[in-house]
């Protein structure tokens, strides 16, 4: 397709989350909503590409090295893309909404795709289609919009090899626990269910990950776009096994540290603790 006809198609499927260049001077991110769709707004566009090579860097010195990938709750697929050129063996990435896998299929026709595949389907799919493991997963933007995230976790978890990067937005609470939401079901960047959970810190997505048989953790920061008024938003890296962060804590020592509290919670902890005697 010429330059013309790349944007006409990229036009015809917006909106777009995932901002990424097809051909110079042709990006989905210089795509606006389309007029009259009625929808509901998705925001600024982002670069997977950023986020998922700064991610593979710290981890791997040398690339995907072979690895497979799995990316729940896919989107258009862009963080499959960038992990294919770091040299993932295998890919596959899945999402509820159809809507996604359109932009990832037509992605995939105009983009370096070889072993990678997208379906649609929800999370609790996943065991009937008998997939082979896979060496890494992405959980992104999928945590929060799920009835029982824990379950939905496990299920990725257990078709997880050695790493697990789960990236969601989080309402922050003194007690460690999962936060009530309601959300859309009918939005195109909201859940299918209409019920949902929040972590209120990165400590709970860490002991369920322990739970899911990741007992190894770090709490990686850096990605961390701008959310609603009071909500966060967290990246929690789940290993099997400790040498997973072997590269990851020569690059990244502070991660590994355990997160400090703010003067201001740990005053509050001090408060709530009294009032409990």
């Amino acid at each position: 397709m010429d330059a013309d006809a790349l944007r006409a198609e990229i036009e015809r499927l917006s909106p777009w989350l995932h901002a990424i260049e097809l051909a110079p001077g042709v990006s989905t991110a210089a795509v606006g909503q389309p007029s009259g769709s009625g929808e509901e707004a998705v925001g600024e566009p982002y670069s997977p590409d950023m986020m998922t090579e700064r991610l593979i860097k710290n981890l791997y010195a040398a690339g995907m090295e072979g690895r497979s990938f799995l990316d729940c709750g896919c989107n258009a697929g862009g963080h499959m893309f960038a992990a294919a050129r770091m040299g993932a063996s295998r890919g596959f990435g899945f999402d509820a909404r159809q809507h996604w896998i359109d932009q990832a299929n037509f992605l995939a026709r105009h983009l370096p795709s070889e072993n990678v595949s997208f379906t649609t389907c929800e999370l609790g799919d996943l065991p009937g289609l008998r997939l082979e493991p896979f060496d890494v997963t992405l959980f992104s933007g999928l945590f929060y919009h799920l009835p029982d995230p824990v379950a939905g976790l496990k299920i990725a978890a257990d078709l997880t090899r050695e790493l697990i990067v789960v990236n969601t937005s989080v309402l922050p609470r003194i007690e460690k626990g999962l936060v009530l939401s309601q959300e859309s079901d009918s939005h195109v960047l909201s859940g299918i269910d209409g019920l949902a959970w929040l972590p209120t810190g990165p400590e709970v997505v860490q002991e369920i990950l322990a739970w899911c048989g990741f007992p190894h953790s770090r709490i990686d920061m850096d990605w961390a776009p701008p959310r609603p008024a009071g909500w966060r938003r967290i990246q929690v890296l789940g290993a099997r096994e400790a040498i997973t962060f072997v590269d990851y804590d020569r690059v990244r020592p502070d991660a590994s540290r355990p997160a400090r509290l703010s003067l201001k919670r740990r005053l509050l902890r001090r408060l709530a603790a009294r009032l409990a005697r």
